[in-house]
């Protein structure tokens, strides 16, 4: 499903930015809640079942990749395009635009990071034939090194 690309890349934005090189590498646990979405046109339990849902994982960050930083991290999206990047003083400020799937989609996430953890609030909106409107929090913290390090 093509939104699902969609959802995933608004979901997950706010989590590469921990790569940034003020942040610990190792291996990291993250949570992603939807908090509100808005599907124009969609089945309405759609919504509901992703209304509140949580979405956990575990990820590592590499020496190399910390380096990098998460502007490069995100170019997997080659559409995607940052127009505000803000990262210091412990406060994350972003806003990135992506072309894709026949619509454009904006993300804005903003919150705080510290070495080992991370607190950020995003929200996106989606134009085009598939539109949507969703608000989502990202909590995340250190927990390691990374497995067979």
């Amino acid at each position: 499903m093509r939104f699902s690309n969609c959802l995933c890349v608004a979901l997950l934005l706010p989590l590469p930015h921990l790569a940034q090189a003020q942040v610990q590498p190792g291996l990291w646990e993250s949570s992603v809640t939807v908090q509100s979405i808005d599907m124009p046109g969609a089945p309405p339990q759609m919504a509901a079942m992703m209304k509140g849902k949580t979405t956990k994982q575990s990820y590592c960050i590499t020496p190399e990749q910390a380096k990098q930083g998460p502007q490069e991290m995100l170019k997997q999206n080659p559409s995607c395009r940052f127009t505000k990047y803000s990262m210091l003083g412990g406060r994350i400020s972003t806003e990135m635009s992506c072309q894709q799937n026949g619509g454009t989609m904006t993300a804005r996430a903003n919150g705080s990071y510290s070495p080992t953890s991370f607190n950020i609030t995003s929200s996106a909106t989606m134009t085009g034939r598939m539109s949507m409107k969703m608000t989502s929090t990202s909590t995340g913290r250190r927990i390691g090194a990374c497995p067979g390090k």
